[in-house]
């Protein structure tokens, strides 16, 4: 059993599990990456520790700080966790309607929890943050415009978010022995797709990218909406726009909420894996590939978070 120097140390180098019950007969292997074993239950901790200590480096993030974000849940968490433990102030920009166990789980690490009024019609309740965050990084960037000694973390668009998931996909590839036939992610912010597929076409040029989005989304990726209308870079251009943009995403689909929940209870009551909602859009869409390319073939996906933040409410949440 491994001792480490730090809490931090233990972020990454997640176990992987070949599913046992879930998939049916003639079906592909599917693999699971269990990234709500990182320290705050997510696998923002990796991003939220590449994005803090690249800031460091970079002199944009000094003592005396307070670190800023827009989230919906996992990166807040994240964020909280690694710049409370750095020393830092952590202040979190959420919309409401997000389940309240995140926002225990901030509070609890030492961030500041502040939610902004969300407007939504859809009736399907899965939630695309690219979309209902738009408000939240809009108070960002007015805070760090006019307050000094801010630093706002901009997963959407911060290139450090790609680059700490092209380290997943490295171990993913470690982890399966160099065989891949296709990987499977939800976009959220494109960092996870983004960095685990370069990570994976480096070494294995003809794997198979799919991208899964909520079906609530009002501009989908699926559709072309690499960005919400008529806003400006500031707030929507970013990784997601990139990664479109460079074809390594072999086609985006989207998942229910309701196929995303049966499938996450599926897998914590047969397969023992106790993960949540996102982890069920995922493995849900593994498997339609996983029965696609049939036998002898793999699939690797990712279980991004911890069933606790679903208890009070289930919610596909990106």
């Amino acid at each position: 059993m491994r001792v480490v120097d730090s809490v931090l140390d233990l972020i990454g180098n997640t176990p992987m599990v070949k599913l046992g019950k879930v998939p049916e007969v003639g079906m592909a292997d599917v693999y699971v990456k269990c990234e709500y074993m990182n320290p705050s239950g997510s696998l923002k901790d990796r991003i939220a520790l590449e994005m803090i200590r690249e800031a460091e480096a970079e002199g944009k993030l000094r003592p005396g700080y307070t670190i800023i974000e827009a989230s919906t849940g996992n990166t807040g968490t994240a964020v909280s966790f690694v710049g409370t433990y750095l020393g830092y102030k952590v202040a979190i920009y959420m919309p409401e309607g997000m389940t309240p166990e995140r926002v225990r789980l901030m509070e609890s690490y030492g961030g500041e929890v502040h939610q902004l009024k969300l407007e939504s019609t859809s009736e399907d309740k899965s939630v695309a943050g690219a979309e209902v965050e738009i408000g939240t990084r809009l108070r960002c960037l007015e805070l760090e415009s006019t307050q000094p000694e801010i630093w706002w973390a901009r997963q959407f668009s911060n290139p450090a978010n790609t680059r700490a998931h092209i380290k997943t996909g490295k171990e993913i590839f470690s982890q399966m022995g160099g065989r891949v036939d296709a990987f499977v992610a939800s976009i959220g912010v494109g960092g996870t797709l983004y960095g685990v597929a370069k990570a994976l076409r480096e070494e294995l040029p003809d794997v198979r990218i799919v991208g899964v989005e909520p079906a609530s989304a009002n501009y989908p990726i699926s559709g072309g909406f690499y960005r919400m209308p008529g806003l400006g870079d500031e707030v929507t251009g970013g990784i997601i726009e990139e990664m479109m943009e460079s074809g390594i995403v072999d086609e985006v689909v989207k998942v229910t909420n309701q196929d995303a929940i049966v499938m996450s209870d599926r897998l914590v009551r047969e397969e023992g894996l106790f993960c949540g909602i996102s982890s069920g859009a995922n493995v849900f869409q593994a498997l339609r590939v996983a029965k696609e390319l049939g036998e002898v073939s793999r699939v690797a996906t990712v279980l991004p978070d911890s069933r606790d933040r679903y208890l009070t409410e289930k919610k596909y949440t990106t």
